[in-house]
């Protein structure tokens, strides 16, 4: 196939200046021999029209078309100036859409940074269809992406606040595990930053670094009962609702559930649970919430209570673990408070020594707990879902030690603004002729 410099093959090419000479295509590769249509260029040194001395060709990756990879074979210009006075003497035409001793086109390095951020690809993956390195590919995410985590509009807007960790690296010979921080918007599922660690000094750092005028915009904060956190906030954001999320707080109280189940097993048949032991039996009923229980579970209960549980401790955890999840089932604040009231009294009242440490706990968050009626039901929600995407990242990757790299990587696919034009629609949800 040989196309002589038409224009079906400069529209098809899509590149402003540049001509098509000839299109082959080699072992399943499309290779396009291109050069640009300058004829009169003045000298860089003095301003004296130069001359052609020729040309040079370097190959180029480009976008692939038609799924084949695409490399450009620009033959380059070469300019002299004749000026004896001029210290200019050689030089290589230059172009926007390919910079000096470059391997990707522009548009290319463009593309690849969409496919990592955007689409979550691996760097790897990416370098691969395009036929460069890894470095080199990574260096196209970088130089693309960090202006785009770099724009302080991406912070614009943010109202509700949510805090949580994730794994970094997990602990081997040489560290401990190793977490991070994320800052998200709970009202929109964005990831605004990421930070080393979840110290409270880490937390602090970063919220040193926000304008008076972007924390005041912050009415709400979400974070689960780590005290690290709310350390955190003081003197940065002590005008926002701190919300303690309801999802660990009932996490504590069924991870309360569970040590007075494993003690009583303990004490009883006087080994761990086995299959067919009571208590091991609803080891996850015990978990649900009793308004979700159908009736053959509510028989498994009782039935395992009576066979398992002889002074009805595993009972009474069930029972205080239920007794705070009506605090997020009352109706507004003042009955919230009542329900809070009365779980106190459970766990003082049930005697278990695990149920009167969760009630200290939650004592010390009360106002964040409280505060879940007063905010409408704020949570960390979005914080938790954009997590499962830090970790399908995380995946995809095959795991990181560099954290910048991470770090990049993670604020490409969950906080970054793609303004990716859409493909126009060739025909509508109703065509009025079938293919």
């Amino acid at each position: 196939m040989l196309v002589e410099g038409n224009e079906v093959g400069v529209a098809m090419l899509g590149m402003s200046g540049f001509s098509v000479l000839e299109a082959r295509e080699v072992a399943g590769e499309l290779g396009l021999v291109v050069e640009t249509g300058q004829v009169v260029v003045g000298c860089t040194g003095c301003g004296v029209r130069a001359v052609s001395h020729g040309r040079r060709e370097t190959l180029i990756r480009d976008l692939p078309v038609s799924g084949r990879p695409t490399r450009l074979r620009w033959r380059k210009r070469l300019w002299r100036c004749h000026e004896p006075l001029c210290a200019r003497q050689t030089w290589t035409e230059t172009t926007a859409l390919i910079l000096g001793r470059a391997s990707l086109t522009e548009r290319a390095k463009t593309a690849m940074c969409e496919q990592v951020g955007r689409d979550g690809d691996s760097v790897a993956a990416v370098a691969r269809e395009y036929g460069v390195g890894w470095q080199t590919a990574m260096n196209a995410v970088t130089v693309r992406g960090m202006p785009l985590i770099a724009d302080l509009d991406r912070l614009a807007g943010v109202t509700a606040l949510g805090l949580d960790e994730t794994v970094f690296l997990k602990a081997c010979r040489t560290h401990p595990t190793l977490y991070v921080t994320g800052m998200v918007d709970v009202r929109t599922g964005r990831l605004l930053d990421l930070v080393e660690n979840r110290t409270a000094a880490a937390v602090s750092t970063w919220l040193d670094g926000r304008d008076e005028a972007w924390k005041a915009g912050i009415d709400t904060v979400a974070i689960d009962p780590y005290q690290g956190y709310a350390t955190a906030l003081k003197g940065h954001l002590d005008h926002a609702h701190l919300v303690a999320d309801h999802w660990h707080v009932i996490r504590l109280a069924n991870a309360m559930v569970d040590d007075v189940r494993r003690r009583v097993q303990q004490d009883t048949p006087g080994h761990r649970g086995r299959k067919g032991d009571p208590l091991y039996g609803i080891r996850r009923t015990l978990l649900f919430a009793s308004d979700r229980l159908t009736a053959r579970q509510w028989a498994r209960l009782d039935a395992a209570w009576d066979a398992g549980d002889p002074h009805d401790e595993t009972y009474l955890a069930w029972a205080v673990k239920e007794a705070l999840r009506d605090v997020y089932a009352a109706s507004c604040d003042e009955e919230g408070q009542e329900a809070l009231q009365a779980f106190y009294g459970w766990a003082a009242d049930s005697g278990l020594p695990e149920a009167r440490r969760l009630a200290g706990t939650m004592r010390r968050r009360e106002a964040p707990i409280l505060a879940w009626h007063t905010t409408g039901g704020a949570s960390s929600a979005r914080a938790e879902a954009t997590n499962l995407l830090i970790k399908k990242i995380k995946r995809v990757g095959h795991g990181f030690r560099n954290f910048d790299n991470y770090r990049l990587r993670l604020l490409l696919h969950c906080g970054a603004t793609w303004h990716t034009p859409r493909a126009a629609r060739i025909r509508g949800r109703s065509p009025r002729f079938a293919a």
